[in-house]
């Protein structure tokens, strides 16, 4: 079955673009465009990957991330932001972190490595 993840993001057209691109690449894929709707989700369905932006209207990311791992701590986490750095505190739980700067491949990429643990727990 194919791998479920969360992408969360504000900007609409992104999600959209992203969405699509992570199901060319076989995910399914729930989306959410704010915190809180993506919290009530998270709770709600079972999850491979959440992936959040950084700065949304509300809830950043970083309060997102921490509450999800606080319900389901072995569900990783990816935050992406505009920003070059996240503080140390974040970098802590989280599970990935790239800048909306990198190529779309780069977040393919952190996906693939994040999940590679799961999918070795899978096989096994």
């Amino acid at each position: 079955m194919p791998e479920k993840l969360l992408y969360v993001d504000d900007d609409a057209r992104r999600r959209e673009v992203m969405e699509e691109r992570l199901r060319q690449l076989g995910y399914r894929v729930v989306t959410a465009s704010n915190g809180t709707d993506a919290l009530v989700t998270f709770e709600a369905e079972d999850f491979d990957l959440a992936i959040l932006d950084y700065y949304m209207p509300g809830m950043c990311g970083d309060l997102v991330a921490m509450q999800m791992k606080s319900k389901k701590p072995n569900i990783p986490v990816i935050i992406f932001s505009g920003t070059f750095t996240l503080s140390e505190m974040v970098v802590a739980f989280v599970d990935g972190f790239i800048s909306t700067s990198d190529e779309p491949d780069t977040l393919m990429d952190k996906i693939a490595e994040v999940l590679a643990p799961r999918r070795s727990q899978r096989a096994g």
